[in-house]
């Protein structure tokens, strides 16, 4: 029985507090307009404010106008925001998906690279789009170091902002190896077991290597912002030039992203770029459940054909959410929105049916 008296809401956002702390202050503004417009409630809450128990959550609750700290039920319908790394959060994440009636979206909000680029290999025509990767074991990398002059070792999975490191073959068959900008030689009789101290035991991923398109001396990327919408389908939020992945700074800039794409060495490829991440986000479909939101990074080679190189969830790195244009941030929390409506109509079970 229940000690206290609890609202009703209709959909959860969980954010992490102190590394979302900006997003939160955006996200009760922007959705007291969309709870008045959609006439629904909404709560805001971290995974430390949820009591399983009870079961209830202690957040900040969104009526229209009316934005205040209280008490409320679990609502069927909640998605996640946020990147748990610590044992307990993971276990209560999962602890509450088990829940009848309770529907998470983004329940996990980073994935392992090995088994997605594996899965995106039946994708048909995806040659034209993904680099020959397997996971990193001392066969699979002496077959590398043979086998290419120039790889790419990224991480499997991280809570940060994932960091390539490049291996190339120079004279007399010794390697350089780039962090950033900074490069350090190792002989051939050495490079095993210096990767192999470098990565610290660490799982990680081999990708072919290509010369890439280069701003300045720095590879340039496109991160895609691909979103589930009020139809239920995916659908391109934001395309946006960056940096990050193969420099040690990070920048993203979505107002120059057009300039960037669409130059005579991209021509056409924000359009090619719209494609690709549309059908994989339909075909992981057939593998992930309840993915609402995720990002696919993308780097070019010199004749500026698009490569595939990380997948990751909903946007996790504050300078780089902070610096997407106003419109690109009120269009990732639409969407949220907007696909969470979409399951509410189409009254989506637990286990992810619909009647």
């Amino acid at each position: 029985m229940k000690l206290v008296q609890t609202d009703t809401v209709d959909f959860g956002f969980i954010y992490n507090e102190k590394k979302q702390h900006q997003l939160y202050i955006y996200m009760t503004g922007h959705f007291s307009k969309l709870s008045r417009e959609y006439n629904i409630n909404i709560v805001l809450f971290t995974l430390e404010n949820l009591d399983l128990e009870e079961p209830v959550i202690s957040g900040t609750i969104i009526e229209g106008d009316r934005i205040s700290q209280g008490l409320c039920e679990i609502p069927p319908l909640i998605y996640n925001l946020s990147l748990h790394s610590t044992a307990d959060k993971i276990k209560k994440m999962r602890n509450l998906r088990k829940m009848e009636n309770i529907t998470i979206i983004n329940p996990i909000n980073r994935f392992i690279q090995g088994i997605i680029f594996e899965m995106l290999t039946s994708l048909t025509g995806s040659q034209q789009f993904l680099l020959p990767t397997v996971s990193l074991n001392t066969t699979t990398l002496i077959d590398y170091l043979d086998k290419y002059d120039t790889f790419f070792l990224l991480p499997e999975k991280t809570f940060h902002q994932p960091k390539a490191v490049i291996i190339k073959k120079i004279k007399n068959n010794n390697f350089m190896i780039f962090i950033g900008q900074n490069g350090q030689m190792c002989q051939k009789d050495d490079i095993v077991n210096y990767i192999k101290k470098m990565i610290n035991k660490k799982k990680h991923i081999l990708m072919k290597g290509i010369e890439c398109f280069k701003v300045g001396d720095i590879p340039l990327e496109a991160r895609i912002y691909l979103q589930k919408n009020i139809y239920g389908e995916w659908t391109i939020t934001a395309i946006t030039a960056k940096q990050g992945i193969f420099s040690r700074n990070t920048f993203s800039n979505t107002s120059n992203a057009t300039d960037e794409l669409i130059c005579n060495e991209f021509e056409g490829n924000e359009e090619i770029l719209a494609d690709v991440s549309i059908r994989i986000g339909r075909f992981l479909d057939y593998y992930i459940p309840y993915v609402g939101s995720c990002t696919l990074d993308f780097i070019f080679d010199e004749n500026s054909c698009p490569y595939l190189i990380y997948v990751s969830g909903f946007e996790q790195d504050q300078d780089v959410y902070n610096h997407l244009n106003s419109e690109t941030q009120s269009n990732l929390l639409n969407n949220a929105i907007h696909y969470l409506i979409y399951l509410m109509n189409n009254y989506v079970t637990e286990k992810g049916a619909t009647k």
